[in-house]
């Protein structure tokens, strides 16, 4: 246990500081909460000798005060920022979108109350952050998707650019070329598939579809990439195909001559 000093106590203001004059030039003091002077108890000639200095209105230790308000304001940034997510979700939807928004935005309370809990284990109730009072967010229905307006244009949008994706025209033009079996068919029947679901969850109005398959990122590197493929197998097929065809011709000749010398 640390003695009681001064140096210690939380009264002492050591942002205020009083330089000294006269017969105690060259000394100084620090302020303080608790004594009249609003100044401490002694005077001091370095900060040493604060160990040596108290009075009567000592008040606990002030570095582990002013750790615990470290702590209170860590605690009280993290939980308002959970605060603020929850609501620019409610805004705006959730960044992801394999669940509904009203899904994210209740795992999302649940976070805070469990941080509430949190801060009642690790703080006395007088340090508690002023946005622990704050209202716990309601529980939303399940089923709450955010700027349903956005994601219907977006959908729309996004639907409208992948026909007219010129890799997309040319897959759909020669799909018919390749083989059922053919790896390249499976991964074009894969991005037609994309188009085929985007297409349902409009009809459908299936707000958390239409958002998830809108999401194109990568999605035109995929069917320029598919086409690259399917040409080059295309290409190959015609050259074995060509070479098939001069060889049985050739053959033929050989037999038509025979017969014509016999």
């Amino acid at each position: 246990m640390e003695k009681e000093s001064c140096r210690n106590c939380r009264n002492i203001d050591f942002n205020r500081k009083e330089i000294l004059e006269g017969r105690l030039a060259g000394k100084y003091r620090y302020g303080c909460k608790f004594c009249k002077s609003g100044y401490i108890c002694g005077v001091l000639s370095h900060d040493e000798k604060l160990e040596m200095l108290v009075c009567q209105g000592y008040s606990g230790n002030r570095q582990q005060a002013d750790e615990m308000k470290s702590i209170a304001q860590s605690y009280e940034e993290r939980l308002q920022e959970l605060y603020d997510r929850w609501n620019l979700w409610r805004q705006t939807g959730a960044l992801e979108a394999e669940l509904s928004d009203g899904i994210y935005l209740n795992n999302l309370r649940k976070g805070i109350e469990a941080f509430l809990r949190q801060i009642e284990k690790a703080l006395p109730e007088e340090h508690y952050p002023e946005c622990y009072y704050s209202p716990l967010p309601p529980v939303m229905d399940e089923s709450y998707m955010a700027n349903e307006v956005e994601i219907k244009e977006a959908a729309g949008k996004a639907l409208n650019a992948y026909r007219k994706n010129p890799d997309y025209q040319w897959l759909q033009e020669h799909f018919c070329e390749l083989q059922n079996d053919d790896r390249e068919t499976g991964e074009a029947y894969r991005l037609f598939y994309h188009e085929e679901v985007l297409e349902q969850a409009i009809r459908d109005g299936d707000l958390l579809k239409m958002k998830r398959e809108s999401c194109q990122e990568g999605l035109a590197v995929a069917l320029a990439l598919c086409r690259k493929r399917m040409e080059k197998k295309l290409r190959s097929g015609k050259r074995k195909r060509g070479k098939s065809g001069e060889k049985a011709q050739i053959t033929g000749q050989l037999d038509i001559a025979e017969l014509k010398v016999s």
